[in-house]
């Protein structure tokens, strides 16, 4: 593995491309502290309120809480279609930032696998946003256990749609790592998801070089995040190498479909890589 394939798929800098500004975001920054304790604010706020009305009520109200906040997610499916076309289905997703759990929460019948969060900040937004978005999520900490969970699934798929990151680190959105299989051949069909972030004043969803609660902070005080999510074809559930291909094999094409969408390339280089390049860097 060579430096050069990592530095394709990192941020090294806050700002960049044509549109950076750092002086306008740092003339925006004191208003935005207003601004993320506001939405902070208006979340708590929310999620006390909403907890005696149904699942259903909660969703539709979340989705107007986010574009409440300047948090706008946008699909190429309306949301009954995205019901119908997700349901009983694992979607893998393609992970550019730290808020992405943002988006995903808005959709019908969502599930998302959590392992850990870095950060105390995030513990507490990811708690106010599960309670306050109807949504359901599986703590999964091993393996073992997400056999487990994927075991009780399949006795009853019908009303979950399970999101998944299968890259396991965030890319810089001109690139993708390579998708880990373990999420994905579990015996349901797959749903590749497309999502891309935009943001104002060239910001950076991630630079590698930021610590979580920086990177958090920085989307929390950004005027606008605007999402897109494209669903794209649904692949049949993995059987058997003979008829799906290797693991491996099978979750190289949902990356690849995914890649191809975003029009970037699909490579091999993996989180553990990631981590090892971030550490060097450090010494």
């Amino acid at each position: 593995m060579k430096n050069d394939d990592v530095i394709l798929l990192c941020d090294h800098a806050v700002f960049q491309g044509e549109k950076k500004n750092p002086i306008l975001w740092a003339l925006w920054f004191p208003l935005g502290i207003l601004v993320a304790l506001c939405r902070v604010t208006l979340l708590v706020i929310y999620t006390v309120l909403i907890q005696a009305c149904s699942v259903e009520t909660k969703k539709k109200s979340y989705i107007r809480l986010l574009r409440l906040i300047g948090i706008k997610v946008t699909s190429n499916l309306d949301y009954d279609t995205v019901k119908k076309h997700t349901n009983g289905c694992v979607v893998a997703a393609n992970h550019i930032s730290v808020f992405d759990h943002f988006p995903a929460l808005a959709m019908p019948l969502s599930t998302l696998m959590v392992h850990h969060v870095d950060s105390i900040a995030g513990k507490v937004m990811g708690f106010l946003l599960f309670k306050g978005s109807g949504s359901a999520y599986w703590q999964v900490t091993d393996l073992k256990q997400m056999v487990k969970k994927f075991r009780e699934w399949k006795k009853s798929p019908d009303g979950v749609a399970l999101y998944v990151t299968p890259e396991a680190t965030i890319n810089n959105r001109r690139g993708l790592f390579r998708f880990r299989h373990d999420f994905l051949v579990r015996g349901r069909p797959v749903v590749p998801m497309a999502m891309t972030l935009r943001l104002p004043f060239g910001l950076s969803p991630n630079p590698i070089d930021s610590s979580g609660i920086a990177k958090f902070l920085r989307l929390l005080t950004s005027p606008t995040l605007h999402f897109n999510l494209d669903y794209l074809d649904t692949i049949p559930a993995y059987v058997s190498e003979a008829e799906s291909g290797t693991p491996q094999e099978y979750a190289d094409r949902i990356q690849q479909s995914i890649a191809q969408h975003l029009g970037i390339p699909a490579t091999h280089v993996t989180r553990e890589e990631k981590h090892q390049y971030r550490a060097g860097r450090k010494k």
